[in-house]
């Protein structure tokens, strides 16, 4: 029969089982997991709008330059001009080419700002950095995106 304790009564504390305690790995083990939950939650990492830029949409309008592309090849071989194909083509993919660096062109981080000089417009490079990088992120901010040079090189652990 179990006994019904009285609100002022206070349960006596029970004793673990024999076999309930942790040895040193295991509790090694676990505060390594608690560490590594409270790291994770005081930095966790890139927004869902970054990822969404600087990763997923790079996927998805490659996708589209396909489709884009294939439309474009389609009908031209419907009407059989391959000169207009090959010209259609040639415009199309440039145009992508453009799109794409004013969006994602990121500069190579182990070419110092100083060394690459003053940005000039060319027409294979039409912005300095791509719109939608971490680097013009930064730049909107108005942090120097280059103070990621001094930064540790991951190459070096390699």
């Amino acid at each position: 029969m179990a006994s019904v304790l009285h609100p002022t009564e206070k349960p006596e504390p029970s004793q673990p089982a024999p076999g309930d305690e942790f040895d040193d790995s295991t509790r090694a083990t676990i505060e390594q997991v608690a560490e590594e939950k409270r790291r994770a939650r005081a930095e966790p990492g890139a927004s869902w709008r970054d990822w969404l830029y600087f990763q997923a949409f790079k996927w998805w309008i490659v996708i589209a330059y396909l489709v884009i592309d294939s439309w474009i090849a389609a009908e031209w071989v419907t009407l059989g001009n391959y000169i207009g194909l090959a010209l259609s083509l040639v415009a199309a993919v440039y145009a992508e080419f453009l799109l794409f660096q004013y969006l994602w062109y990121r500069p190579d981080p182990d070419a110092p700002r100083l060394r690459r000089g003053e940005f000039r417009p060319s027409w294979a490079r039409p912005v300095e950095v791509g719109r939608w990088t971490p680097e013009a992120t930064l730049a909107r901010r108005g942090i120097p995106w280059d103070a990621e040079a001094d930064a540790v090189d991951p190459k070096e652990f390699l």
